[in-house]
């Protein structure tokens, strides 16, 4: 079971050579999700090689466009290279109308159903519920609507008894059956799967919260997150700067992972002026040493 996560981009809003705009692409529980998709987006999966044709969904934290205009673009290349499969996007009130609008005005209509459903909620609430995969929205505080996401891969799976399956006489066969949940019958006789096997769950958590004013009361909401990606687009130094644009700080990045619980925080949402994010990871580290740096291309994993 493993989680995977590559940074495409980990920019703000005024464009860098250094870093694109913020978006990412999480592999969770047999899907692909595009989190955010800032302008060029489809150059960074290009880089990457990584299929737009695969995504399964995609989550638009809010509509400013370092996050979004990407996607209009993306869409219409899905349509021009014939895409069939279903695409599922979930982002703010009014992210259906400009995508719309978009498909009514370049008279590039999809091959594929794009199903929207928009967010508009004031406490987290869970969006996704598929299978193994558990998505839960969270409002942030920023100058317009805007989201954070929790994603949870909540697997159930069953360790086999080796020693037991020995003294049975139990081979390849049986184990297959077992681990699939299933009884398994040879020659007439039924060998119970509850015999042979624990029961194992494990949940595998990802936390993306992007550009809001620091919000400690939400590390409630997702506390012992395994990964957390805080958006960290100034110095301390410039607390008053990242007040009035309704940004975070590294320090205050790494102030909620400690809250959280954190097993890694991700710092990202760099602003250009920037040029190394060395400081940003070093006024972070004395407050939570677990933490690392976004980067263009960068790739992260988790396994259970």
């Amino acid at each position: 079971m493993e989680v995977k996560l590559t940074i495409l981009g980990c920019g703000s809003a005024a464009p860098s050579l250094l870093r694109a705009n913020t978006a990412q692409i999480l592999e969770i529980a047999g899907k692909m999700i595009l989190i955010d998709c800032g302008e060029g987006t489809q150059w960074q999966l290009l880089k990457q090689k990584i299929s737009a044709f695969k995504i399964d969904h995609i989550f638009i934290s809010h509509l400013h466009g370092d996050h979004y205009l990407g996607l209009p673009g993306l869409l219409n290349t899905m349509a021009l290279y014939g895409r069939e499969k279903p695409l599922h996007i979930f982002g703010p009130k009014g992210l259906k109308k400009l995508l719309f609008y978009n498909f009514k005005q370049s008279e590039v209509y999809p091959s594929y159903t794009v199903v929207v459903t928009e967010i508009n909620t004031k406490t987290a609430r869970k969006v996704l519920e598929e299978n193994e995969l558990h998505v839960t929205a969270i409002p942030l505080e920023h100058r317009v609507p805007c989201y954070g996401y929790h994603f949870e891969l909540k697997h159930q799976s069953y360790k086999i008894n080796k020693l037991k399956c020995d003294e049975a006489g139990l081979g390849i066969s049986a184990i297959k059956e077992f681990k699939k949940g299933m009884d398994y019958i040879n020659d007439g006789v039924t060998y119970k799967q509850i015999d042979f096997t624990t029961d194992y769950r494990a949940n595998l958590t990802y936390t993306f919260i992007t550009d809001t004013l620091y919000m400690p009361h939400l590390a409630s909401i997702f506390p012992n997150t395994n990964i957390l990606y805080h958006e960290s687009t100034y110095l301390n130094i410039l607390l008053n700067k990242a007040i009035a644009t309704f940004h975070s700080t590294a320090a205050q990045a790494a102030e909620m992972a400690k809250l959280c619980n954190a097993d890694l925080l991700i710092l990202g949402h760099f602003s250009s002026r920037y040029e190394v994010t060395n400081e940003l990871l070093d006024e972070a580290l004395p407050i939570f040493p677990s933490t690392e740096l976004a980067e263009d291309g960068k790739v992260f994993t988790l396994n259970n």
